[in-house]
């Protein structure tokens, strides 16, 4: 037991460490670009972000299915990992033809250059087989070598972005710099997870799972960043721009304890701890209550760090993002968990969530950043306490067998 605990904190500690530095290297590119852009274009940039992040499910959606399927396999996983590389390269060409058509509604909308908005969409397009690989290598276990990957996914995206506004400081050159930031990244992570030869035909089965897995992330991300857009969209430049920097603060948050997440859910998955499920979510909440604290007591400097001068005014209200993007991380355990039984209805809540946030904030709860913030966290809060009695009364509930009987008849079911 000593040894298992010893191996699972050295498991955190390095993922935990190459997520810390892939997430300061994307703060580093928010920090240049709220002190090269100005408030309004730096707004441009935090709604094409965010459109990032929600886009970006499909990779999330595509690397949770390849964990889960790879640790469920264990040793005799070869044709697991071909069907999922494989699933990558179709979700990819989809998710740029469909990006696409939708560019330039978007941009009218969100009242950004239509060239950002496709750059945008071919980024995170480029990044989807990156995620893939990530995939494989946790659903292993390898901890070493997904930390290699992550770091490089991360880094080598923020660095194109901070190339490009060095070079010219506005939303279309920092998109363009992501985009190749984004397909080198994904060429290193593929490099550190091995080489697979993708299938040529996919199951049924394969692609319901990562369509309710895809769908399910699809609602969190849009429900922690449309907060974000529909500032855009209600407050004026100053406003969207202070909460473009907010949301930086929540992403912070957000993202502090994936490292509990990404060792976890191959445990939860393959049924090989007791109790991961509340160990991961009380890990999620200590490390959120700490942040919070944190912002609270360093706002001043933590904001003038991030933003400079122009955003001493949002000081007091830096704890928010912090409490919200907390909040956020532990729904995304819960939703996690969910993925690893296959359980459905967290993802549904999640989803009603994201319909009452959209609702609540266009109809009556737009006035200023304080108001859309606080409807955000609010609703992450609920989902919480919901997710975690629905999820703890699941698990009592379920027998300890499924995980290993249900993966089974999987790669017969595959093998076409």
């Amino acid at each position: 037991m000593t040894q298992t605990r010893r191996a699972l904190a050295g498991g955190i500690l390095l993922v935990g460490a190459a997520t810390m530095l892939a997430n300061a290297a994307s703060y580093l590119l928010s920090m240049f670009a709220a002190r090269w852009m100005s408030v309004p274009e730096y707004g441009a940039l935090g709604a094409m972000l965010s459109v990032s992040i929600i886009g970006g499910t499909a990779a999330l959606g595509v690397q949770a299915v390849a964990a889960r399927r790879v640790a469920l396999a264990g040793a005799g996983g070869a044709e697991e990992r071909a069907a999922v590389v494989s699933l990558g390269l179709r979700v990819t060409a989809l998710i740029a033809v469909a990006g696409l058509a939708v560019a330039w509604p978007l941009a009218s909308l969100l009242t950004v250059p239509p060239a950002a908005v496709i750059l945008t969409v071919l980024a995170v397009a480029a990044s989807i087989p990156g995620f893939g690989a990530l995939g494989l290598v946790q659903g292993e276990e390898r901890h070493r070598h997904y930390g290699y990957a992550y770091a490089a996914i991360g880094v080598l995206r923020a660095a194109g972005g901070v190339i490009a506004l060095a070079v010219r400081p506005d939303v279309t050159s920092a998109c363009a710099g992501i985009l190749v930031g984004s397909l080198a990244g994904t060429v290193a992570a593929v490099w550190f997870a091995g080489p697979v030869r993708p299938r040529r035909r996919l199951t049924p089965q394969l692609v319901r799972e990562l369509t309710a897995t895809t769908g399910t992330l699809v609602a969190l991300y849009a429900l922690s960043n449309t907060d974000l857009l529909l500032a855009r969209v209600f407050l004026d430049g100053q406003g969207s721009g202070e909460y473009a920097l907010g949301a930086l603060v929540a992403k912070i948050a957000f993202f502090l304890p994936y490292a509990v997440i990404t060792v976890f859910f191959p445990k939860m998955t393959a049924g090989t701890m007791r109790h991961a499920f509340a160990v991961a979510v009380g890990l999620s909440a200590a490390i959120g209550v700490v942040a919070t604290a944190g912002t609270a007591v360093l706002a001043v400097p933590l904001v003038w760090i991030i933003g400079g001068d122009k955003y001493a005014d949002f000081a007091s209200l830096a704890w928010l993002f912090a409490l919200e993007g907390s909040l956020f991380a532990i729904v995304q355990v819960i939703l996690y968990a969910g993925f690893s039984s296959r359980a459905r209805a967290l993802g549904v809540l999640t989803a009603v969530g994201l319909v009452v946030q959209i609702v609540v904030v266009s109809l009556w709860t737009h006035q200023s950043v304080t108001s859309i913030v606080l409807t955000s966290s609010a609703i992450a809060a609920v989902l919480v306490v919901v997710g975690v009695l629905v999820e703890l009364r699941r698990s009592r509930g379920r027998g300890e067998v499924p995980a290993e009987a249900e993966l089974a008849p999987a790669p017969e079911r595959d093998m076409h």
